[in-house]
């Protein structure tokens, strides 16, 4: 039997109240074949990429809300930590450059969140780290218009999400510590 309502319980104990067909998740993330084709043309400077560990403790959350009361997920409901380390490691391992048996980068998800106010936009940042190499940091925009009409808007900004790790995930490698990280 389909649920009619979700209940959320917000920090400081509030709860809302949503009904079920106003529950946004979006798709899973297909790896982009323009950030792939450029992981390959790395290959000369970087033999064998390490796959990366998303640290969770720092931000575990599943779940945003759009405009105040609608609850927006990734796929399956999944942290977005994990949504962005399988993301990650899917396109590494697409390349054909991964050494899986080799110590992993760790990452730290600092930010990912969206505005859908004047405008549409998701903002995603983390940082990456290894041992006794120099750690850096990455954060990036993507915006897209957006509807001004909530329940619209929302699933612009369910669908835009993808668009967004894409987006995200093409700066990370194309930033300069990404390959000084690898090495």
């Amino acid at each position: 039997m389909a649920q009619e309502n979700e209940v959320f319980i917000l920090p400081g104990g509030q709860t809302i109240v949503t009904p079920a067909f106003r529950v946004y998740v979006a798709t899973g993330y297909k790896p982009s074949e323009k950030n792939i084709e450029f992981l390959k043309s790395l290959k000369e400077k970087i033999p064998e990429m390490q796959l990366v560990t998303f640290d969770a403790a720092k931000d575990n959350r599943n779940m945003l809300l759009c405009r105040g009361s609608f609850p927006v997920y990734g796929p399956n409901k999944t942290p977005f930590s994990s949504l962005m380390e399988a993301a990650l490691n899917m396109e590494l391992v697409a390349s054909g450059v991964t050494n899986e048996n080799s110590a992993r980068i760790q990452a730290t998800l600092d930010e990912f969140d969206f505005s859908s106010f004047g405008g549409g936009a998701w903002k995603m940042s983390a940082t990456f780290s290894a041992p006794g190499k120099a750690s850096f940091s990455v954060k990036n925009e993507y915006t897209f218009p957006v509807s001004f009409k909530a329940v619209t808007g929302c699933g612009e900004i369910m669908k835009a999400m993808e668009t967004g790790i894409e987006s995200f995930l093409s700066k990370v490698y194309s930033t300069p510590g990404f390959v000084a990280l690898m090495q």
